[in-house]
Formats: structure tokens, C-alpha cells, sequence
């Protein structure tokens, strides 16, 4: 956990100063602490609060059995801010970016928010026990089954970011006359994005599978959480529920029941194929956006550094990769661990790679490596996570999952 927390600040620092082109000050030094500025941007309101939520709830989870709850929260709070006004109090030798008093106090209130949320992943809060208490009823114990939940949670993330719900009555009739609009018009539907989201959801099916201890209805939750997707994307904004994912949810159900009888490791196989073929769609469908840039992008999230869809972005190429590895490492046998992470993450860095590069020739997108560092850090970080398996036999030695 500290070793993630260490990533996760230096992925901050590296973002908050990019592109490190260093300059004197337009002004004296920590003016920025007592001038207000004349205009918020509220997309990066809602960005900076939204980046430092993850570090205040690593701080509080790194803190774990060291400290009372309060307390790691009030380190995290203090933490968050420190590392903002450290990270600000350089900008001003960064021409190209704004220091600004308000950005603290947005990273404050992330921190603050993060570390609060950690407290739901704590046993010595109340809110913590009873969470985990329904954990341990309903999912496999142990680490790898915690990290294949983080996967889940991160699809919902990837879905719902920035997590801002509107009841404005125009918004959601314009969401819902796209609906619409799709249905009605052919050339609205996308199929290869079809493709894409089956593949993803029945991965995702499969991994909840595999999470859920025995005689738990698998079908039922599973409608449960997309529907509870489906429904939050259609009240934030800047989202939009197309028909894809809708077909792709009800196509899901039926290949899921067939699959689930399946023997544990070739259930796990089935969908660590299942994700790749997904990612590997997406890498090859053309852009929605009137996007040139002919030379490959060399420089890790410079383009996911500049509104909030960089975090969706990042997120998309998080969790399909976690996903896989957390299935493959139930397939494999304990003594073939290790050669399934190197030569999976050789395998997966290559095969992202030339994706990459052949996005050059597509319309509406562009390589980046980005992409590839993102795929290679989401397949790397449950292999680091202690424990191997979570299976459990049911008869006949197929996991038993009780129908919807």
C-alpha cells in the first residue's frame, strides 16, 4: 500500500508540473496564497477535487492498524494539502501553469473526501465493519478477491466520471432522445462498439463470478449493478447512455448463463480472452472526433492531463487489464505465478503497442504510449497482491453460483 501511495504522488507531482518548462516568476513568490482568481474553471474544480480523493483514501489505508481512523484521516487531510502547496508553490517556475489558492483548497476537500471514503474500508469505523461484514457474506476472502471488487468498482468509475448528477429536465430528455434517435436511425448504431462492450460485460460477469462465494445469485446482482449504471449515466453530465451498452448488457445475461457452469479455470480463461478481444476492438474502431495528429504520442498523459475526459480515459485502459490478470491468476497453478506475470506483461506491452501504432492509419485517433503504460500498470498490480486463487468447488468441482 505505501508503494502505491508513493505511485500515486508521483504521478501527481508529475502531472501538476508537466510540461517542466522552467522560467522566473510573473510574480513574487506565494502571491498565489493571498490573490483569488478572477475565474473558475469548473471542470478543474471538480478535476482537482476529484485527483486527490484517491490519495487521501490510500492514506488512510496505508495508515490501516497503525493509527485510529481520525487520525489517518486527519493525516490524509493534512498530507493532501502539503503535497498541493508544495506542488503549487513550484508551478510559479512553470510559465505555463497557474498557481492558485483555490486548487489547494479543491485538493484539500479531495483528500478529506478520499480519506472518508477509506474509512468504508475499515473495520474500526462503523459504516467500515458493516460494509465489510456484507464483503465477507457475499465475496471470496482474501486480497486477489478485494482487487478483482477495486476492478468492478473501477468499471463503474469509468462509466459514471465525474460523478456530478444534474435533474435538469432538458439534459435528460437530450439523453434520452439520443436513445431514441439511435434506435430509430441505423447509422446511429455502432457495431464495433457493440462488440466491444459484450465482450467487456461478459468478462466482467465472468469476474464476478468468481468472486461471489457459492449459492449467491449471480444474475441478480449483475443486473443490479448495471442497472444502477445505466441509471446514474443518464443524471451526470457530460455522460451519455447509448443503445450499444444497453444491447450489450441484455446480450451479456444469456452468454453468462451458459458460461457459468463452466469449470473454474476454463471460466477464468474464457474471460481473460473475452477482455482482451474487447480491448483490442476498441484499439481498432475509428474516432468519433475529427482528431489529427500524425506522429505518435511519445510523452506518457499529455493528453489525459487537460480536462476531466482524461480520467475516463485513463480509467478505460485501467480496469481491463486488472480484470484479466485477476482471472489468469486463478487459472494458473501457484508454480507458474510468476511466469504468467512476466510473460503476460511482455505479451500485453507488445500486443497494446502496435494497436498503438496502427491507430496512426485511423480515422479520429492517435497512438500513445500512454495507453500502453496505463495497460501494463493495470496488469502488474494484482499479481503484486498476496494470496493466490479464490476458488471455491462446488459439486462435481464447478463453482456453484445459484441462478438469478
Amino acid at each position: 500500500m505505501g508503494f502505491l501511495l508513493l505511485l500515486y504522488a508521483a504521478l501527481l507531482v508529475y502531472g501538476s508540473w508537466y510540461p517542466f518548462a522552467w522560467g522566473e516568476p510573473v510574480a513574487p513568490p506565494l502571491t498565489f496564497l493571498h490573490t483569488l482568481p478572477t475565474y473558475l474553471d469548473k471542470g478543474d474544480v471538480i478535476q482537482n477535487v476529484l485527483v486527490y480523493m484517491p490519495f487521501g483514501l490510500l492514506v488512510v489505508a496505508w495508515c490501516g492498524r497503525r493509527m485510529p481512523f481520525a487520525a489517518g484521516l486527519l493525516l490524509a487531510a493534512v498530507a493532501g494539502t502539503a503535497l498541493s502547496l508544495g506542488i503549487e508553490a513550484v508551478q510559479q517556475y512553470l510559465p505555463s501553469r497557474v498557481p492558485s489558492l483555490v486548487d489547494v483548497a479543491m485538493n484539500f476537500g479531495g483528500s478529506l473526501i478520499g480519506g472518508m471514503f477509506g474509512g468504508l474500508v475499515s473495520r474500526r469505523t462503523a459504516p467500515g465493519a458493516t460494509l465489510l461484514r456484507l464483503r465477507d457474506d457475499w465475496f471470496r476472502p482474501g486480497p486477489l478477491a478485494s482487487t478483482g471488487l477495486i476492478v468492478i468498482a473501477l468499471w463503474m468509475l469509468s462509466q459514471t466520471t465525474p460523478l456530478v448528477p444534474s435533474l435538469d429536465i432538458a439534459q435528460l430528455r437530450g439523453k434520452l432522445g439520443y436513445l431514441y434517435r439511435s434506435m430509430m436511425a441505423p447509422y446511429w448504431f455502432s457495431w464495433g462498439k457493440l462488440a466491444t462492450l459484450w465482450c467487456y460485460q461478459v468478462g466482467l460477469g465472468i469476474l464476478l463470478c468468481t468472486l461471489l462465494h457459492t449459492g449467491r445469485p449471480l444474475l441478480r446482482l449483475y443486473v443490479l449493478l448495471t442497472a444502477f449504471v445505466c441509471a446514474w449515466k443518464l443524471l451526470v453530465v457530460g455522460r451519455v447512455l447509448s443503445l450499444e451498452l444497453i444491447a450489450a448488457l441484455a446480450l451479456a445475461l444469456p452468454a453468462l448463463v451458459m458460461l457459468r457452469n463452466l469449470r473454474p479455470n476454463v471460466l477464468a480463461i474464457a474471460g481473460v480472452l473475452l477482455l482482451a478481444a474487447g480491448l483490442a476492438i476498441y484499439e481498432t474502431l475509428p474516432g468519433d472526433a475529427a482528431v489529427f495528429q500524425p506522429a505518435f504520442n511519445w510523452v506518457p498523459f499529455e493528453g489525459q492531463m487537460n480536462d476531466l475526459s482524461g480520467l475516463e480515459n485513463i480509467l478505460e485502459f485501467l480496469w481491463p487489464p486488472m480484470a484479466m490478470a485477476c482471472l489468469l491468476r486463478q487459472a494458473l497453478p501457484f508454480h507458474r505465478q510468476d511466469a504468467g506475470a512476466v510473460l503476460g506483461t511482455a505479451v500485453l506491452a507488445l500486443g497494446m503497442f502496435l494497436l498503438e501504432w496502427l491507430q496512426l492509419s485511423l480515422p479520429g485517433r492517435y497512438g500513445d504510449i500512454t495507453q500502453v503504460v496505463l495497460a501494463c500498470i493495470g496488469w502488474i498490480i494484482p499479481w503484486c497482491v498476496r494470496g493466490h486463487g479464490m476458488r471455491a468447488a462446488g459439486p462435481r468441482g464447478r463453482t456453484a453460483v445459484r441462478p438469478g
